[in-house]
């Protein structure tokens, strides 16, 4: 697992990152930053960090800035001085709220939270989306959407494909029209249908319905053809090429 760590004071920094490092040996810390500029810079090109780590009070604004700036999907484990934040950090895809100074034992429960709730895929289920799936038993039959300057309620079976652009999301129906959706694709996928839409990779979540071909591709991927054709190829990984087939054989 690969971690980045936002925090502007040294001591703090360092000692976070001896914490983690003893606890689980298998966390490489691959980045630290001290500051919103830094962390956007960084983070806006870095696509391998599984987990932040973020002192929400920097040197030059709030980590709540890199969030909004970059429209991050990455899950977050919030460090501050602070109480009062509490309740802004769980909305931004926070894990857990760590107060400083840091606990060992705190910190443990929030890696295990986070590994609780990571998949397999890749994917992070923010707890309070996952509760409402398995309070309702139902998945999202529509989304709402933005079509020029109208909102459009777009019913799932409609829908070819979610995708991420330029930090903005869509959806591609089978028909060919491309509507910008506010939530990010992480959320998405947790409340559709498993056996009816797939997470292709971090840009695209397909549906079984656009699927049109799909071939051996290079190192053990796949290459799927899908329409309306979209705009970058889609390659499924290695990792995630037998679940893919085992999806399409249900």
């Amino acid at each position: 697992m690969n971690i980045a760590i936002i925090e502007d004071e040294k001591i703090a920094r360092t000692h976070l990152q001896q914490l983690i490092e003893e606890l689980d040996g298998q966390i490489t810390v691959v980045k630290t930053l001290d500051s919103v500029t830094s962390a956007v810079e960084y983070l806006g090109s870095d696509k391998s960090i599984d987990l932040l780590f973020m002192d929400i009070e920097l040197g030059d604004g709030q980590s709540f800035e890199i969030v909004e700036q970059l429209n991050l999907e990455i899950p977050i484990i919030f460090t501050t001085a602070y109480e009062s934040y509490a309740l802004k950090a769980f909305k931004n895809l926070s894990v857990d709220y760590l107060l400083k100074p840091i606990k060992k034992e705190e910190l443990w429960e929030a890696l295990n939270k986070y590994k609780k709730h990571y998949k397999e895929n890749n994917k992070y289920i923010h707890p309070l989306t996952q509760l409402q799936v398995q309070l309702t038993g139902k998945y999202k039959a529509r989304f709402l959407a933005k079509l020029g300057s109208r909102m459009v309620s777009v019913p799932v079976e409609t829908i070819a494909y979610f995708f991420t652009k330029e930090r903005l999301q869509y959806i591609k129906t089978l028909n060919g029209k491309e509507l910008l959706i506010d939530k990010p694709l992480d959320e998405i996928e947790s409340v559709l249908d498993p056996s009816k839409f797939f997470r292709a990779n971090r840009q695209f979540i397909l549906s079984y319905a656009a699927i049109k071909k799909t071939q051996a591709w290079l190192n053990g991927k796949l290459k799927v053809g899908i329409e309306p054709v979209p705009y970058e190829e889609i390659i499924i990984s290695r990792l995630r090429a037998a679940d893919f087939k085992k999806w399409l054989g249900e």
